[in-house]
């Protein structure tokens, strides 16, 4: 079996990290942002958790919600 090709997505900037972190303020869903920052839902909760904010995994049939820490 052949190995998937890595497809590395664009660095994230600035203002990526500013969105991210004011939509998941807002609450929004992380399929929502993904959508928004042209990005998966994967990537998302993983530069989330880079600012402390942990985000559960995607379940099929539920929304995610922002879930705190502490």
């Amino acid at each position: 079996m052949r190995p998937r090709p890595l497809i590395a997505s664009p660095p994230w900037t600035t203002e990526d990290d500013e969105l991210l972190q004011s939509l998941l303020a807002a609450g929004t869903s992380t399929v929502t942002i993904a959508s928004r920052l042209s990005r998966s839902q994967s990537a998302v909760r993983h530069r989330a958790r880079k600012f402390g904010i942990l985000l559960p995994a995607a379940r099929k049939g539920r929304k995610p919600e922002l879930a705190r820490g502490g």
